[in-house]
């Protein structure tokens, strides 16, 4: 349940960011390889001061509505994401067009120099070693004194800085950043700094991505031209009171017998195992749902394989649901249902409809059961749309009294035994009570007609 519930998370989460064409888009280019890793450029011409070209490109729109489109696919875990750079900016007009600027801490001027700082003895004059040497030797600049190197006429300070203007000597100077747009001079504490990243795609959701954005759509489209209403992440109250959310759910009234289909979805990066097939069973049974199609990426693991045909499930590949898919031979629904209820008057009469829906309809057919009996179903009706191949079984009772409960009783068993699930029964003048009761009980529609005539 709590898998359910989770991947029922993962596909909201999806579909509404591939509600926008832009991630559906970029997506869709990241999963051909198109795009493969997004770092961006600085360009200090945007207003961000940096873009990022490839996006903007593919999506045919502005710099600016990139990052937004990166950030809401990286928070709902479609991309990852790396520290790339730290661009600086202007606290008045945000430009990154900036450079480091040394000052004199006492005076403010920007006239100073680093160097060995020496200090002559005698007059106690400090200054850059530079200052000291004149034509190759050591003469002090204030009192002109020429210094001897093995003597203690002077000492080295060590490496500091020295403003020209004021004279000071400095341990460190103040750093400030100059804007080179609005020529602002800020503080290091009043710089904005903006953290930039690249991004690329979270391998992990690869494969539930690919069929979100591609075979999903077209199996929903496939479905409604054979005349399906699909819901997606249906919810489903089970006879058990406990509700399931069926990942599509497929329903179809074409006036003889209505069809539920749960489609069950399957993602996993290996083998997907029997836990997670019997809890799509499990869902499917406690809401009565005898048609299961399990779409599997990249496929079932043995046991789960070996339960799946034990539990009559479909399971597709999405290598058999391409196919499935581009099978153009496949017809689609011949009639649109009607909004009124069926209503026919003759055997004939019911056999055109059922043909008209593209049943291929046998009389008296003859089946052998899973007992081994052969049994004869009055109108057996076949019918492949494709992706699942649909049997009803139609019993026909005509009698002067309501039908009784023994007839029907007959007509299920021997359905059951044969393994068709979609039964109808056609009852002239009608049933009684009690049958009537077990038709309900069994699911088995009922057509009372008064009189059945058998039109040439």
């Amino acid at each position: 349940m709590a898998d359910s519930i989770k991947r029922g998370t993962q596909v909201l989460q999806i579909k509404k960011f591939l509600a926008g064409r832009k991630p559906m888009k970029l997506l869709a280019e990241m999963l051909d390889g198109n795009i493969i890793d997004i770092r961006p450029q600085l360009d200090f011409s945007s207003a961000a001061g940096f873009i990022y070209p490839s996006v903007s490109k593919a999506l045919e729109i502005k710099h600016s509505e990139v990052v937004p489109i990166l950030e809401s696919l990286f928070s709902e875990g479609f991309l990852e994401k790396k520290f790339f750079d730290r661009l600086l900016r202007c606290p008045q007009c945000q430009s990154i067009n900036l450079r480091p600027i040394f000052l004199c801490p006492k005076c403010g001027s920007g006239n100073i120099a680093r160097g060995r700082i020496m200090e002559h003895i005698t007059c106690n004059h400090m200054g850059t070693e530079d200052e000291f040497l004149i034509n190759g030797k050591f003469i002090c600049p204030k009192c002109h004194q020429t210094l001897n190197t093995a003597s203690d006429d002077y000492r080295s300070l060590g490496v500091l800085h020295k403003c020209h203007d004021c004279l000071e000597i400095i341990g460190m100077p103040v750093m400030k950043w100059h804007c080179l747009k609005c020529l602002c001079i800020s503080s290091e504490d009043r710089i904005i700094k903006t953290d930039i990243f690249h991004y690329w795609l979270n391998e992990a959701k690869r494969s539930l991505l690919e069929f979100e954005i591609k075979p999903k759509p077209q199996l929903i489209k496939f479905l409604n031209n054979q005349g399906y209403k699909v819901t997606e992440n249906a919810s489903v109250k089970g006879r058990s009171g406990a509700s399931h959310v069926i990942d599509l759910l497929a329903t179809k009234d074409d006036g003889i017998v209505t069809y539920t289909i749960a489609i069950g979805i399957k993602v996993a990066g290996e083998k997907i195992e029997l836990g997670e097939i019997f809890d799509f069973d499990d869902k499917a049974y406690d809401s009565g749902i005898h048609d299961k199609i399990l779409v599997v990426v990249p496929e079932l693991g043995r046991e789960a394989e070996n339960f799946a045909n034990q539990q009559r499930i479909k399971v597709l590949e999405v290598r058999d649901l391409d196919a499935v898919l581009s099978a153009s031979s496949i017809p689609s629904s011949k009639k649109k249902r009607e909004k009124q209820p069926f209503k026919f008057k003759s055997k004939a009469q019911l056999i055109q409809h059922l043909q008209q829906y593209g049943y291929e309809v046998k009389e008296k057919a003859r089946v052998k059961g899973k007992s081994g009996a052969r049994h004869t179903i009055d109108i057996l009706a076949t019918k492949d749309d494709g992706i699942i191949t649909h049997h009803i079984a139609i019993g026909i009772a005509e009698s002067k009294e309501p039908v009784s409960l023994e007839h029907i009783f007959s007509f299920d068993d021997k359905a059951y035994d044969i393994g068709i699930l979609d039964k109808a029964f056609i009852a002239s003048p009608g049933l009684s009570p009690e049958a009537r009761q077990f038709a309900r009980r069994q699911k088995i529609k009922v057509f009372q007609v008064a009189q059945l005539k058998d039109e040439k």
